[in-house]
């Protein structure tokens, strides 16, 4: 119980992480929010990767997911396409379809944000990446508990 609170605050944070850096990118007066939300939601990224590493479900469950995902391909197998049903960026079983919409938008704009950091600045693009990483991890963390036992 405590677990699912916990990814659920974290995909909101990762959402309005997204939100709030295409806010202050196109108004410069939300910027201020940018320092205090970029530490919350890197602090979020830490946090989740800190649980996976430490919680022996998760770390079983990429485990399996990894074998499963490479398959009989010796190492390191061919990779996995962005259209794969599976596992690719709208798998299947890579997340909840809110998710898979969110870690899509967040992953992709990193390069146009990135592109654009001259003329918005470098704590959007910060803000915007750390949410990228809340969303990726929250997948990885789908991935590990929807293995089948």
């Amino acid at each position: 119980m405590m677990d699912a609170q916990l990814r659920a605050i974290c995909f909101w944070i990762a959402t309005f992480a997204g939100i709030g850096s295409l806010a202050s990118a196109l108004f410069a007066p939300a910027r201020v929010i940018l320092l205090p939300g970029t530490l919350l939601v890197g602090a979020t990224a830490v946090l989740l990767f800190l649980r996976m590493l430490f919680t022996r479900t998760y770390r079983l469950g990429v485990d399996a997911a990894n074998r499963e995902m490479q398959g009989n391909d010796p190492w390191p197998g061919r990779p996995k396409k962005f259209r794969d049903p599976n596992w690719g960026l709208f798998g299947n079983r890579t997340g909840s379809p809110a998710l898979l919409w969110l870690r899509a938008a967040l992953v992709v704009g990193i390069v146009p944000i990135t592109l654009l950091q001259k003329w918005i600045g470098i704590e959007v693009v910060w803000l915007w990446v750390a949410g990228a990483f809340v969303a990726v991890e929250l997948s990885i963390m789908h991935v590990a508990l929807s293995r089948p036992r």
